[in-house]
């Protein structure tokens, strides 16, 4: 399996976190050099389309290299991808969204479908519980339905509607597809055939069930996410209908995996045990709040603030995706057992929970009559340093190990 799969997730991740750093650093210096809302465009996009992606890929392709049939794809296939990611960055920074940036990001879901395509032929023949495969073709499924948005959204420029309910609508859309699709189920596909590949027991029946539940009622809880838009009362009790639905299948999720933290702790140590146990509970917390959204004065509150939204953001790409990431990678060998990556894992955490605590700290305050947390700016940058500080030492912590072999 070629290395330079390895070396761009990280470097996407790295490229990711330096980035979150510029824009850390507007409000408190004036840097000019590229528009703030160019800069976050590059940012999100690199993220859920570079780091994410090609992250969810890598895991793939390790766990099953030998038993895949369609290597000469592989090259062609990534390097198309990581070309056209690459350009797609590029763009944004230089014009925002405009049109180098739509053509490469419409040019980016074709290359989605290619490689959808290649993962559902692929596990056809591949050696899997029944459970993971569910997962991972839902994800497939929504990964293809997220991409609708991106379609949709020209259609709604060209109507003139890009200042209507509709255009934001559509990046809820793709935000839920993307977030509570492709890359929940993905993952949790993943990590099922992993701990299957290591003997370890767990709940295949009560997965299957929660899979079914989970994937039904995420098309109704899409409608949770633009309750805003005031879509009426029959609307507003089917998407607490989906919230729940999905809130119960998480948590059979859980219980579905409750027996196999001792096991976990003797093939890979007890820090990494809690770690585990942390991205789980993070997902329950995630789902939690999502139910809060239910009572209408609280809704209104986190829609109106932004520092809650993107805390609820990270709290979803950076707490769950991304730390679960490291975590199949530490499990299917990307990283040595060292002190490095002990580090490497420590700051992440770090910096993910002082990022967190202050982005929800800064909308307490708008909400309440607190007084403002001093320092919230220069702390919000200091947990930016430490994401690309832990992403550089992860990256180092893999750079000796063989990436032919899983075990």
């Amino acid at each position: 399996m070629p290395t330079y799969l390895r070396h761009t997730v990280f470097s996407f991740f790295i490229i990711v976190a330096l980035t979150g750093i510029w824009m850390r650093l507007i409000p408190l210096h004036s840097i000019d050099l590229i528009p703030y809302t160019h800069l976050l465009h590059g940012h999100s996009h690199l993220a859920f389309l570079g780091w994410v992606f090609l992250g969810l890929i890598l895991i793939f392709l390790k766990l099953f290299w030998p038993s895949i049939r369609a290597k000469k794809q592989i090259i062609p296939m990534t390097i198309t991808l990581i070309v056209v990611t690459i350009l797609m960055f590029i763009a944004f920074l230089y014009q925002g969204y405009a049109l180098f940036s739509i053509i490469l990001s419409t040019l980016h879901i074709f290359i989605q479908y290619w490689v959808a395509i290649f993962i559902y032929r692929e596990m056809k023949q591949l050696s899997m519980p029944s459970s993971a495969s569910l997962f991972m073709k839902g994800g497939l499924v929504t990964l293809v339905i997220s991409s609708f948005s991106p379609f949709s959204l020209g259609f709604i420029a060209a109507k003139g509607l890009q200042d209507s309910p509709f255009f934001d609508m559509a990046i809820y859309f793709y935000l839920h597809f993307q977030y509570n699709g492709w890359f929940f189920l993905f993952l949790i596909g993943l990590f099922i055939a992993i701990i299957h590949r290591k003997n370890i027991h767990f709940n295949q029946t009560l997965l299957t069930y929660a899979f079914w539940l989970y994937f039904i009622a995420l098309f109704p809880s899409y409608l949770h996410s633009i309750l805003w838009a005031e879509l009426g009362r029959g609307m507003t009790i089917l998407s607490a209908v989906g919230s729940i639905g999905q809130w119960i299948a998480v948590l059979l999720i859980l219980i579905s995996f409750k027996e196999i933290y001792q096991a976990i702790s003797s093939y890979f140590g007890k820090l990494f045990t809690i770690t585990v146990k942390l991205v789980f509970i993070l997902l329950f917390v995630k789902h939690t709040l999502e139910l809060g959204l239910m009572i209408p004065e609280l809704g209104t509150l986190v829609y109106e603030s932004r520092s809650v939204i993107i805390g609820y953001l990270h709290l979803t790409l950076l707490g769950f995706v991304s730390l679960f990431l490291f975590i199949q990678f530490y499990m299917i060998g990307l990283f040595r057992k060292s002190s490095i990556t002990v580090f490497g894992f420590s700051v992440f955490i770090i910096s993910f929970l002082l990022n967190e605590g202050l982005l929800f700290m800064q909308g307490l305050t708008e909400w309440t009559t607190l007084p403002v947390f001093p320092y919230i700016l220069e702390g919000l940058l200091l947990a930016s340093i430490l994401l690309a500080i832990s992403g550089f030492c992860l990256w180092y912590s893999s750079r000796n190990n063989s990436i032919e072999n899983i075990y």
